[in-house]
């Protein structure tokens, strides 16, 4: 293992945590949102804002939609909302694209910190854990002037709760993929714990999650299946307090994920061949701050500030048995920021970050060195204000960034909201232009993917160059109150120029020469998105329903139509909620259609280009400790053909199972 930056981890130690205390102290009381309570969002802004009063447009999942949506990790939450894709990649991950843009260029926060993925690259959604969480709010389209160059496509910030009594909590649940099971191993197990203990004005927490899959298989020969086994720990400790006089937190995150996924049978032998995935991930997070908000006015003090740092290891070992390759990655942060309202009606925020990736990859087999210790460095720093005049209100900020292989980068944005002033009517207007920028991850330029037993190799490219972006983006929205029910409408446009692109390029020539799917990372010289985001809510006494339908077209310079991205989705749901019972329940479905269909990867053409999902879950406190869940996901088991590989011919439905799962949780 080789050094790190060694002159930022005493620094590390000393300025410790400056980033989104403020978002941890000010929405964990938010809580359930509806029309008659006022939601605080600290994602548009980087400060504490009410949802209407936010001059960029954000969108809220709250605490009891995430509760009742997912209980282990955030990727059913956030199939959930309109316009995004949630994808399952090969290695039985979960990545994202919002408008347009895939997981790479979308960045997931968590309280404001970014959880970047090891070398820079898409977050898998099934590693981050959904307890505890209060809220998460998503931003649509570029935002890199506030975040970096991770946000080109979008952010989304997970929020969690900030205990400050004891407390206990034990949940069980058991589950199954029903019509696919794998014989001998038919049950998924979960198991989690969430405690906190108070002593000397310290908060001190304890989360545990521990889930157990087997896969499942759409025949009875398991000789290969279309997700295999995995098994997953989360282990959270944090303390939190104040500390001469500085709001302090210590974090300490760890994750172990086992994978174990038959492929096929190994030629003139009777044994299977396997692929194989093991992670270990170690994270430590410092914060210090003063962070002086105040509830009653909802505006932050005139001098704010907070710094943060983080000290990430990733280690991976994958591959087929017998050719595995062991990875060590390294993320190195330190970020700070200060928020200056010389007005009530201006607020100045300015901060910056030093970043720093690492990587090793070594194949086990001879202990050939693919990737030497390879570095990446970077140092951005940003500036953003915020001026309200009447109805009106304006957001103008400016991001530059130097990174040590592609020199140095910038960003400006501006954006502005308008309040109509109608009699019983809410009607805003949100508009933003601004740039983006990305430099390509040590990942797309030299990580090599060599999973020969899932039928594909992805290589890196040393030669890419950096993607750069121009967005606009209108939204209107519309809400008003009638005697007996409520009604919400959105309308969002969008369009984005890009240069650069950056995406997976198939090697035709080398694929038929290995037999195997072969990409290698490319840009795609230009490439335009653009697209709408139509959301209508209805919301009476006990139930509530939405409907969204999102349009996307995404081309390449020549009018080729991007990978990836469906033309068409729709999402519904229909929520009952009965305040007596304390009982929650939703019905929500998923509907795309028409995909790119690439001619040199399917030649026999399209098996399936549309398809539609529906999940069923509903939940209870049956009693100030018990309470119970019950889900019924993809009710019709729509999935992807277990035969389109070998046939070469296309097929858009999700690599998915009917999945029943019953749960019980007590509450000290």
């Amino acid at each position: 293992m080789k050094p790190s930056i060694t002159y930022l981890l005493p620094l590390s130690f000393i300025f410790t945590n400056l980033a989104q205390a403020t978002e941890q102290t000010t929405t964990a009381d938010s809580g359930y949102h509806d029309h008659n309570t006022e939601v605080i969002v600290v994602t548009g802004t980087r400060t504490p804002k009410l949802l209407s009063n936010s001059p960029v447009s954000v969108t809220v999942i709250s605490q009891k939609e995430v509760e009742l949506l997912t209980s282990g990790t955030i990727a059913q939450t956030l199939n959930y909302l309109p316009g995004v894709v949630v994808v399952r990649n090969q290695k039985d991950g979960y990545n994202i694209q919002m408008q347009g843009f895939s997981g790479d260029n979308v960045l997931v926060l968590l309280n404001g910190q970014p959880l970047i993925s090891p070398t820079g690259s898409a977050v898998d959604l099934d590693q981050i854990n959904a307890q505890d969480i209060v809220q998460i709010e998503v931003i649509k389209g570029a935002a890199s002037v506030m975040y970096g160059s991770s946000a080109m496509g979008g952010v989304i910030n997970i929020l969690t709760k900030q205990p400050d009594e004891n407390q206990a909590k034990l949940s069980y649940e058991i589950g199954s993929y029903v019509g696919n099971t794998i014989a001998d191993d038919e049950l998924v197990h979960q198991v989690r714990l969430n405690s906190t203990f108070v002593t000397q004005g310290w908060a001190n927490q304890l989360n545990l999650l521990f889930k157990s899959t087997p896969g499942f298989d759409y025949d009875d020969d398991h000789n290969s299946t279309p997700v295999g086994s995995l098994d997953k720990t989360f282990v959270n400790l944090a303390t939190r307090g104040i500390l001469f006089q500085l709001n302090t937190e210590i974090k300490y995150q760890y994750l172990d994920e086992k994978k174990d996924k038959n492929t096929g049978i190994i030629a003139g032998q009777m044994t299977n061949q396997t692929y194989i995935s093991d992670v270990n991930q170690h994270q430590l997070d410092f914060h210090l701050g003063k962070d002086v908000f105040d509830k009653k006015s909802h505006t932050v003090a005139n001098t704010s500030w907070h710094m943060n740092a983080r000290l990430m290891q990733h280690n991976e070992t994958s591959g087929k048995s017998g050719s595995l390759r062991d990875a060590e990655i390294g993320l190195y942060e330190l970020n700070g920021q200060y928020v200056w309202s010389p007005a009530k009606t201006l607020e100045l925020v300015s901060g910056g970050v030093i970043h720093q990736d690492t990587l090793e990859q070594i194949k086990q087999e001879g202990g050939t060195e693919e990737v030497p210790y390879t570095t990446k460095e970077s140092v951005e720093a940003f500036t953003q204000a915020n001026w309200k005049y009447q109805n009106h209100q304006f957001l103008l900020g400016i991001r530059a960034q130097n990174d040590s292989d592609f020199g140095n980068h910038s960003a400006v944005r501006a954006s502005g909201m308008v309040n109509f002033p109608l009699e019983g009517k809410t009607l805003q207007w949100r508009y933003g232009i601004g740039q983006g920028y990305r430099v390509p991850t040590l990942k797309e330029r030299f990580y090599k993917f060599d999973h020969s037993a899932l039928g594909y190799k992805v290589y890196g490219n040393p030669d890419l160059a950096p993607e750069e972006s121009v967005s606009l983006n209108s939204t209107i929205n519309y809400q008003q109150d009638f005697d007996t029910f409520n009604l919400t409408g959105e309308i969002n446009l969008h369009y984005t120029q890009a240069d650069n692109l950056i995406d997976l390029f198939k090697d035709s020539e080398q694929s038929e020469l290995e037999d195997l799917d072969i990409s290698v990372y490319g840009n795609i010289d230009e490439a335009t998105i653009s697209g709408v985001d139509l959301t209508a809510a209805l919301e009476f006494n006990q139930f509530s329903a939405q409907l969204n339908y999102s349009y996307l077209d995404a081309q390449d310079q020549d009018g080729e139509r991007l990978q990836s991205r469906p033309y068409h989705q729709v999402k519904g749901n229909l929520a009952y909620n009965h305040a007596t019972l304390d009982l929650d329940a939703v019905l929500y479905f998923v509907y795309q259609n028409n995909e790119m269909v690439p001619e040199s990867q399917y030649p026999n053409g399209s098996l399936n280009n549309e398809w539609v999902t529906v999940d069923f879950k509903v939940s209870q406190n049956i009693s100030e400790h018990f309470s119970w869940r019950f889900g019924v996901e993809n009710i019709f088991d729509v999935h992807r053909s277990a035969t389109v590989d070998s046939e070469q011919v296309f097929d858009a439905r999700p690599t998915s199972s009917r999945y029943v799962y019953v749960g019980l949780s007590y509450q000290l």
